[in-house]
């Protein structure tokens, strides 16, 4: 091999990797939430009367308060990605977890009795619990893949937005087919599986985004 090639191809070698691109990835990440979303819905199909009863706050914010964590958590893991990335703003999150709880305080006020936690039965709370974190599961994997591309200073934190932004997105999709809308019992049941997720986000993201 000739001088000038060797150096040719070192040069080559040297070259800077191709900069993050953190929208390529949270697309990517949008679109695993849709296709798992999508294949339950076709599967289980939306509730009926789904547009009406969206027209009473309480049903609206069972959907509503999922997707605002959502928007908040991807960016948030995404610009992880990125050793000198700053600790997210968690005030942020205080506003949607006020009203969630604050929801759960007036059903609690306003049900009677034997209505406050009639809807808390065995099955309903593993469907809930079990349908989100499998819808989860996958797009999770994904993302955390793909967020290795990046070199996040502190893997667990990462791991663990990707694990919010994911159990959030499910959530929301999830939230069209379920018929609980006592917020005794979504505010509960759907806090306790985005808890789940983000927990099991972190301890992935500690393995699989260390370097």
């Amino acid at each position: 091999m000739r001088t000038d090639d060797l150096i040719g191809l070192l040069a080559a070698d040297a070259q800077p990797s191709p900069p993050l691109r953190p929208a390529r990835i949270g697309g990517v990440a949008v679109a695993g939430i849709l296709a798992a979303v999508a294949l339950f819905l076709t599967l289980a199909g939306m509730r009926d009367g789904l547009a009406t009863v969206m027209q009473r706050p309480e049903v609206l914010a069972k959907t509503l308060l999922p997707l605002i964590l959502f928007l908040m958590a991807l960016p948030w893991a995404l610009r992880q990605m990125r050793p000198d990335a700053s600790t997210p703003p968690w005030g942020y999150v205080a506003l949607p977890v006020a009203v969630a709880v604050g929801l759960w305080v007036w059903a609690f006020a306003v049900l009677p009795p034997p209505l406050r936690f009639a809807e808390q039965m065995g099955s309903a709370i593993v469907e809930c619990l079990g349908f989100i974190l499998l819808l989860s599961l996958l797009p999770l994997g994904v993302l955390l893949w793909m967020m290795r591309q990046g070199a996040s200073e502190n893997p667990m934190r990462a791991g663990a937005l990707a694990g919010l932004a994911i159990g959030c997105g499910v959530t929301v999709g999830y939230s069209l087919f379920c018929t609980k809308d006592n917020p005794i019992f979504y505010v509960t049941w759907y806090g306790v599986a985005v808890l789940l997720v983000t927990g099991i986000g972190a301890l992935a993201g500690r393995r699989m985004l260390r370097w």
